[in-house]
């Protein structure tokens, strides 16, 4: 499952994903914080601190893993108070055992080494500390747009990638089962959003299958995306649905 070239291959856009990409929903947000009294919490992929900035409250300290060097660097100059940004992957990262009262990861639980990261997670976490995963997802990022991807990346729309797959499975929960998590949940919240052509745009630049594919199919294809929302008059509603997988450590 882990792919540590793609994992941060985001740093490419740093500064795009901070800008397009949608922040989370305040209810995903307060449900996760409802989860455990966290006084230490650490956050897995951080990225830019698209989730980081709401978590982060006076009186926790946040300790903030993210592999990639640029998008850590976005996130160090929000200097957000009791935030400690750190440049790792998850695996090695050398924490204490017992010493977190939640691990929770936006949009990146799926980057890591799933072998591993489920038992790593109980060994840091305390007994009754949390682990949430949240992910927003593209009720249908395709939507409108097949005959644009049929012209130039039609293997995208397969959407064989296991990773991308499983955002929107209770898979998860059954790992965490597996490993040992008990209190399994699976919250979920439906909003939208309406987006511009160039808005749109950039968005799809920061999708991590969109930013592997060589450039002079990458940008036909994205130069294709914000034509047809021309088309549509402009501006084109993207609904989402947010889901946080969580479970306690015993």
């Amino acid at each position: 499952m882990r792919d540590p070239a793609r994992a941060v291959i985001f740093g490419k856009r740093a500064e795009t994903y901070d800008r397009a990409r949608p922040n989370y929903p305040p209810a995903a947000i307060a449900h996760i914080e409802s989860l455990v009294e966290a006084r230490r919490a650490l956050e897995v992929g951080a990225g830019t601190g698209k989730a980081t900035v709401d978590m982060a409250r006076r009186g926790r300290r946040l300790i903030c893993l993210e592999p990639s060097v640029e998008m850590a660097e976005i996130l160090s100059q929000r200097t957000l108070p009791d935030v400690e940004v750190v440049v790792s992957t998850f695996e090695d990262w050398p924490g204490e055992e017992d010493s977190i009262d939640l691990v929770f990861a936006a949009q990146a639980w799926h980057w890591v080494d799933h072998d591993t990261a489920y038992d790593r997670a109980l060994l840091l976490l305390r007994r009754g500390g949390a682990l949430a995963l949240m992910w927003n997802v593209p009720v249908d990022r395709y939507a409108m747009f097949n005959a644009v991807y049929e012209e130039h990346a039609p293997d995208l729309l397969a959407e064989h990638d296991e990773r991308i797959a499983k955002r929107d499975s209770v898979t998860w929960l059954d790992e965490m089962g597996a490993a040992g998590f008990g209190a399994l949940h699976h919250f979920r919240h439906e909003w939208s959003v309406t987006l511009s052509a160039s808005e749109l745009r950039a968005l799809y630049s920061t999708y991590s299958d969109h930013m592997a594919l060589p450039d002079e199919q990458r940008e036909p294809l994205l130069d294709g995306l914000a034509a047809e929302v021309d088309r549509h008059g402009g501006a084109v509603e993207t609904k989402y649905r947010t889901n946080v997988f969580s479970g306690l450590a015993p």
